[in-house]
């Protein structure tokens, strides 16, 4: 049972990813279960076995992402990631191939705004001109076979907050269109890229800090009214 000293604890330390957000906006018991709750379960039924590997394999194959771009590549050997991994790497050579040096890469690369809102970066790809940040393309490697969307992919909210926390932060100097979101399923080969803009940022402003607000409001009743 939470009382209302535990819940106040509990909503002043949120840390406001994209994942909360989207339980927020998805589903309220979803989110007070998981968030404020902290209820976490496992039927071991054959859907929730096939969701852990699946988790799983993102998570081997995004480790062996971020290590192409750090420049610590894996000792080659036969994995079921071959294929994919090698369309990753022509991304990397592609970018070396026509920018040189005169960019950066952070992967794995996480931004926290002072209003406690997170996001972490598959990869962020820093371009330069004349020693002066010129573009800043955010990358997002999806492991999944069905096709995503432009229209969708414009709509997550992982692309709103993401692009929306990469202006607020190290693109504060750059013009909204030269801040990019690439989403790439190397399964697929497929690749789909969100502009941006200031009408975007304002929007994804208001509603990001529109949901922020409704969470920190929670009331006691409202977790009765949940159960």
């Amino acid at each position: 049972m939470i009382d209302k000293e535990a819940l106040e604890f509990r909503l002043e330390r949120l840390v406001y990813s994209q994942n909360m957000l989207s339980a927020w906006k998805r589903s309220k018991k979803e989110f007070i279960d998981k968030y404020i709750r902290r209820i976490f379960w496992s039927d071991d039924s054959q859907l929730d076995r096939e969701y852990e590997e699946n988790m799983s394999y993102g998570r081997d194959f995004h480790l062996m992402c971020q290590r192409i771009f750090l420049g610590i590549e894996p000792i080659r050997s036969k994995s079921e990631f071959d294929r994919d991994l090698d369309r990753v790497r022509k991304i990397y050579r592609l970018y070396r191939e026509r920018y040189g040096h005169d960019l950066s890469f952070l992967p794995e690369y996480t931004i926290e705004l002072k209003d406690r809102i997170q996001v972490t970066y598959d990869l962020l790809v820093k371009v330069y001109k004349n020693g002066e940040l010129a573009r800043l393309d955010i990358w997002d490697w999806k492991t999944e076979r069905k096709k995503i969307e432009k229209v969708y992919a414009e709509k997550r909210m992982q692309t709103r907050v993401y692009q929306y926390v990469c202006k607020e932060s190290l693109g504060s100097s750059l013009d909204y269109e030269n801040i990019r979101m690439y989403y790439y399923q190397p399964a697929i080969d497929s690749q789909v890229m969100v502009d941006y803009s200031e009408e975007k940022h304002i929007a994804n402003r208001n509603m990001i800090y529109a949901c922020i607000e409704e969470i920190r409001k929670l009331k006691l009743e409202d977790l009765r009214e949940e159960v």
